[in-house]
């Protein structure tokens, strides 16, 4: 076993329409501690050509065969949004195939796996101008991709189904909770997730669930997004904690 297969591995699934070079930066900025794992989804970059799947369980089975090889070791799941939700029934596929089960689970922008729609209008089924005016709500979509006909038109069919696998998703208990702790964050100007619905992960998982405020909107900026693997890293390694010695 090499170095860097040795250390802790931090598995990364994107949000909806994001291709695993969200993460890039991530690889590059992480201690050393962990080994930061992007994961791909078809449908995008290397993965472009690959056919869209049918529904959130057929990719969930389909990833955890192809990701089984990066949890021999220890290991943490961190999703973004449509990411969390993946991430949530990838770890409980392993632990129900006997494997190992992730040391912590990390959820950002994502409400509790029942409640994935809430107070709003699902996007998958609105009209090309409503879609649209959502991924300006939601932000972090450049004008030149939203104001581009042919960016659109590859981009939008892979994102539409993305919410759709989400949207039409159905919670099933058979697979049991997520064995392992959480940590659960939500930007303050989110307004597509609820504090309490955000706050409803610990329905889902076995150990504590620890909430955590970003600032930004569902889709934060590079650098609040670009400064999380250090806090991944003491939440979940506890490396760069300060411990103070106590008085004798």
């Amino acid at each position: 076993m090499t170095l860097q297969q040795s250390r802790p591995t931090l598995l990364c699934l994107p949000p909806a329409g994001v291709g695993p070079s969200l993460f890039r930066p991530w690889t590059l900025s992480a201690t050393g501690a962990m080994r930061v794992h992007p994961v791909s989804l078809p449908g995008r970059e290397a993965r472009f050509n690959d056919p869209l799947p049918a529904s959130l369980d057929a990719l969930a089975d389909r990833l955890a065969e192809e990701l089984e090889p990066q949890i021999a070791g220890r290991y943490a799941v961190f999703g973004y949004s449509m990411g969390a939700l993946l991430g949530y029934e990838l770890g409980r596929r392993w632990v129900r195939w006997g494997l190992r089960a992730p040391d912590t689970f990390f959820a950002l922008g994502c409400n509790a796996p029942d409640r994935m729609v809430l107070d709003r209008k699902p996007f998958h089924t609105m009209n090309s101008q409503d879609f649209r005016q959502a991924l300006v709500d939601l932000g972090g979509i450049h004008d030149e991709i939203l104001n581009n006909t042919e960016a659109m038109a590859l981009f939008e069919p892979v994102l539409r189904n993305d919410f759709r696998l989400c949207e039409t998703y159905e919670h099933s208990l058979e697979r049991g909770r997520l064995a392992c702790p959480a940590h659960v964050f939500v930007a303050d100007g989110d307004d597509f997730i609820r504090w309490d619905a955000a706050c409803a992960w610990s329905e889902f998982v076995d150990g504590k669930v620890e909430m955590h405020r970003l600032e930004g909107r569902h889709m934060i900026d590079r650098n609040t997004f670009d400064a999380l693997p250090a806090r991944l890293e003491r939440l979940w390694l506890r490396v760069g904690t300060v411990v103070v010695p106590q008085e004798a």
